[in-house]
């Protein structure tokens, strides 16, 4: 291949709603050839979802001491500079890296991202699947760990190894061409959390804490449900689907929490 390229995976503490990082893992492939690594677990601003540990076996015992999210996504970029990036299933774990820049203020990678998942389906069309899993059967790789970062990202390269040597018969190909093939481009800027528009009057407030960073109350509830008074750290505005919410850190409980802005009655300084 023509330049370097980062395969990644992540895992996450959630299985639903917004994603928090819990482990990254990556290796760099130069002309063929791992020639480095980053792996980290990283301690989230949630409590780990049972049905998230149930895939990958992380807890929250095994993340108490690590890193916090921030500092291991700001490790991550730096490491990662401007290369482009890989990934199976990569809608995912850009998805993952948009929301993590967004939450932590940090820089968006600039590379494109290759997706091993679209490029088995035009590639390795007999699989009887296309999981990563699968493909490591289908393919006979070596029996190893699955849904951990750093091994999920060393079994990505191989697939993207065999798709690279079917596309030209074992002739080299550059990324460029990889990309092409795997279909229309994918960035983590295009993954980021769509920003929260046409806001009602009562909730622009909101916007000006999250920029400030300052501490509201918000009235919070939806009658006939209780309405009671939450006082918490705003982190940013999104939209998903037809609704807006904000994420925010709830300062009772210290962890980060989502907030529909349709239940939100009132904002108090």
């Amino acid at each position: 291949m023509d330049r370097p390229l980062v395969v990644f995976d992540t895992e996450t503490a959630t299985c639903r709603g917004a994603p928090h990082l819990l482990e990254i893992g990556a290796i760099r492939v130069v002309d063929g050839e791992v020639v480095d690594h980053f792996e980290s677990l990283a301690r989230p601003e949630v409590v780990i979802d049972p049905e998230a540990t149930a895939i990958h076996g992380i807890t929250d015992e095994m993340v108490r001491d690590a890193p916090p999210t921030e500092a291991v996504l700001e490790s991550f970029l730096a490491w990662l500079g401007d290369d482009w990036m890989a990934a199976h299933n990569a809608e995912f774990d850009a998805r993952v890296l948009g929301f993590e820049c967004v939450r932590w203020r940090q820089p968006v990678p600039s590379g494109l991202v290759i997706d091993s998942l679209k490029l088995s389906r035009k590639l390795i069309r007999e699989a009887p699947d296309h999981k990563l899993v699968t493909l490591c059967e289908h393919l006979e790789l070596e029996e190893g760990t699955h849904h951990r970062a750093l091994a999920d990202a060393t079994w990505c390269w191989k697939v993207i190894e065999e798709c690279a040597a079917r596309a030209k018969n074992g002739e080299p190909i550059g990324l460029a061409e990889l990309v092409s093939l795997a279909g229309a481009p994918l960035t983590v800027e295009r993954s980021k959390p769509r920003v929260a528009r046409n806001l009602k009057p009562k909730h622009r407030p909101l916007a000006d804490a999250c920029d400030a960073r300052e501490e509201v109350t918000l009235v919070y509830g939806e009658p006939p449900e209780p309405v009671v008074p939450l006082r918490v750290l705003p982190h940013f505005l999104y939209d998903s689907g037809e609704k807006s919410y904000l994420e925010a850190e709830c300062r009772r409980s210290g962890t980060l929490k989502t907030y529909r802005l349709d239940r939100v009655q009132r904002i108090l300084a």
